[in-house]
């Protein structure tokens, strides 16, 4: 196990350019990712913390913690219903939008695997929202109200295609 701090300031453009992160990850199993954010000399900065190791193989999923499980492995997507995949690809899409409308990552905001808790546990307030592991407070006070607005707009939406006649 290793470790590697990238240092992404803001780009005049808008957002932090993490293409150094990603490309950095190509072949290797990033364990665990914290972020920092903070501002200095009125730039804002995101520290990303990398635990990785070598190989792409997928890392197995902590049963223990799900905050800290690892970054890269199975998609939760296979094990889905055909709504529940909706759900999933139309809340990462929501990420995604949001992600580049306020400038930051979309990994940033929640994970694909913090994304599948969310369309399992399907939560329709804040008090519920708070119990995905990982979004904390700051998350919640920073857009926890947009995305369940989003959510509750899914209700009822089931995905397109010729199921429904």
């Amino acid at each position: 196990m290793k470790v590697r701090v990238f240092t992404l300031p803001w780009r005049q453009e808008g957002g932090f350019d993490d293409a150094e992160v990603q490309e950095f990850l190509e072949g290797r199993t990033a364990l665990d990712v914290s972020q920092h954010f903070f501002v200095h000399e009125k730039t804002p900065v995101l520290v990303l913390v990398v635990t990785w190791r070598e190989g792409a193989e997928r890392a197995r999923p902590s049963h223990r913690d799900s905050a800290h499980a690892p970054l890269r492995q199975v998609d939760p997507v296979p094990e889905f219903t055909g709504e529940e995949r909706h759900r999933y690809e139309a809340l990462r899409s929501w990420r995604n939008q949001y992600a580049r409308r306020v400038g930051r990552p979309p990994y940033a905001l929640f994970t694909n695997r913090q994304a599948g808790d969310i369309v399992r546990r399907v939560p329709t307030n804040r008090a519920q929202l708070a119990q995905i592991p990982g979004l904390g407070e700051s998350r919640l006070d920073g857009f926890g109200d947009e995305l369940l607005a989003f959510l509750s707009g899914l209700d009822g939406v089931s995905p397109e295609g010729p199921a429904g006649g």
